[in-house]
C-alpha cells in the first residue's frame, strides 16, 4: 500500500522498494478493518503512504509512530519530492519543517509533533 502512494513518481517497480524497505518498521494505517496504507521507519527516518485516500483523520497512526521516533532521536526526519506539494503541506501540518532542498528532493526536519 505505501508503494501504491509513489508508484506514480518513482522509476522503479514494486518488488524493487520492497527490497528496500524489507528491514524498515511498518505501522500499518488501517481503516474501517481494511490497510490502506502504511508508516515506515527506520533510525529516525519517516515516510507515510497509502494506497487509498484515508475517510478519515490518520493523525493518531502517525502520531505514535511520529512521537516515538523524537523521543529515541531527538527528531524525525523525511524526504519528499519538490513537486508533492500535498505531500509538503501535509509534513508540515505535522510539524516538519523544511532543512534543505537539492535536485529536486526537500528534507523535512521534526522536532516537535503537531500532534503531542
Amino acid at each position: 500500500m505505501v508503494y501504491a502512494s509513489i508508484k506514480d513518481r518513482v522509476p522503479y517497480e514494486q518488488d524493487v522498494f520492497i527490497a528496500a524497505v524489507k528491514d524498515w518498521d511498518v505501522t500499518p494505517l488501517v481503516e474501517q478493518g481494511e490497510v490502506i496504507g502504511g508508516v515506515i521507519a527506520k533510525g529516525n527516518e519517516l515516510h507515510v503512504g497509502y494506497g487509498r485516500k484515508p475517510r478519515a483523520s490518520i493523525k493518531s497512526h502517525i502520531k505514535k509512530t511520529l512521537n516515538e521516533l523524537i523521543a529515541k532521536y531527538g527528531c524525525a526526519v523525511t524526504l519528499i519530492n519538490a513537486d508533492n506539494k500535498a505531500g509538503v503541506k501535509f509534513c508540515e501540518r505535522l510539524g516538519f519543517v523544511k532543512v534543505n532542498e537539492k535536485d529536486g528532493k526537500i528534507w523535512l526536519k521534526c522536532n516537535r509533533s503537531n500532534y503531542l
